[in-house]
């Protein structure tokens, strides 16, 4: 579906040195200039995406900068006021019958017909997919999962409705599954067993998973690729590994005291991530000598140490704006 492009927000400078070249894959789901406002607000504003057949993409970003919206989009749910979606090589406006008999979705709400048993659930799901849902897997997938056929969706369990959703989208052997914050207030079991169905369902290399977490330790679980929302600035896109290494983390020893509320001149693309009178944890991107020097023009240093940052300081610092604390 294509549509006049908004205007781009100006861009900001931002040293990252990752670089995601897709042209020679076979993509699941890509978007260009992809947009969705309510009124004058421009909730997701020229996103570019893409997710690879073979791949399990996380889709991250801080609260409210426009991932469900996002999904929305990508489903058919919501049209959008600029740009063009495909999603298995259908659009999602024109086809979303069509799509919706081929993907998957599991929302953070796990919503089910309450009055239907779980295996009158499953005859619900039979019909939309047709031919590709398998009432065998569901079974196994409901034995695993320790499902009563009789329960009704009333009653079941936070836990038990997650486990059941997974195995009726597992059993629809959908080409995409898109997932918005799926483990989202899960216990721990319950959380493996969601991501353990998910890695089973990716290794076919013909399936794709695009997932919103906001559960970094599952995305370094599970996921291959990142795509980063940052609001107005560009979304970043890559491996999750490369977006890792994109940051490093700095142990800033002051000469002098700083106080709580001082402003503290920062070099582009840094964030601040702890903050005691005499020293600074401090993450950024770019190269280590450039963002050493930068420290060292800008605050009373008395030494840097710099080592890898986690994921979840990548992330961080990636969605952090300029000088902020993350």
């Amino acid at each position: 579906m294509k549509i006049e492009s908004a205007a781009r927000p100006a861009e900001e400078t931002f040293p990252i040195s990752v670089r995601d070249d897709l042209q020679d894959v076979d993509l699941a789901v890509s978007t260009s200039g992809l947009g969705r406002r309510f009124g004058s607000r421009w909730v997701v504003r020229e996103l570019d995406l893409a997710v690879p057949l073979g791949s399990v993409t996380a889709l991250l970003g801080r609260n409210g900068v426009g991932k469900s919206t996002t999904i929305q989009l990508l489903l058919g749910l919501l049209p959008p006021s600029a740009g063009s979606v495909e999603v298995l090589g259908l659009d999602p406006q024109r086809a979303r019958h069509r799509l919706f008999a081929e993907v998957g979705y599991v929302s953070e709400r796990r919503e089910l017909l309450d009055d239907l048993d779980v295996r009158g659930l499953a005859d619900v799901v039979a019909e939309v997919h047709g031919q590709r849902f398998d009432p065998d897997r569901f079974e196994e997938l409901r034995k695993r999962y320790d499902l009563d056929p009789k329960a009704r969706g009333k009653v079941l369990s936070k836990g038990q409705r997650a486990r059941l959703l997974l195995a009726l989208t597992l059993a629809a052997n959908p080409r995409l599954l898109v997932l918005d914050e799926p483990t989202s207030g899960l216990d721990v079991l319950v959380r493996d067993d969601f991501l353990a169905g998910i890695a089973e369902f990716a290794a076919d290399e013909t399936r794709a998973v695009l997932l919103s977490s906001h559960l970094i330790e599952d995305v370094g679980r599970i996921c291959d690729r990142a795509i980063v929302l940052r609001g107005e600035a560009p979304a970043i896109q890559g491996d999750v590994e490369d977006l890792r290494r994109s940051c490093q983390r700095y142990l800033v020893r002051l000469s002098g005291v700083i106080e709580p509320h001082t402003p503290i001149p920062l070099p582009s693309g840094a964030c601040v991530l702890e903050r005691d009178p005499r020293a600074l944890t401090v993450i950024a991107t770019g190269a280590a000598e450039h963002v050493e020097a930068a420290l060292d023009a800008a605050l009373p240093v008395a030494g840097i140490e710099h080592q890898p940052a986690s994921l979840r300081e990548a992330f961080a610092c990636l969605t952090a704006g300029q000088g902020a604390s993350a």
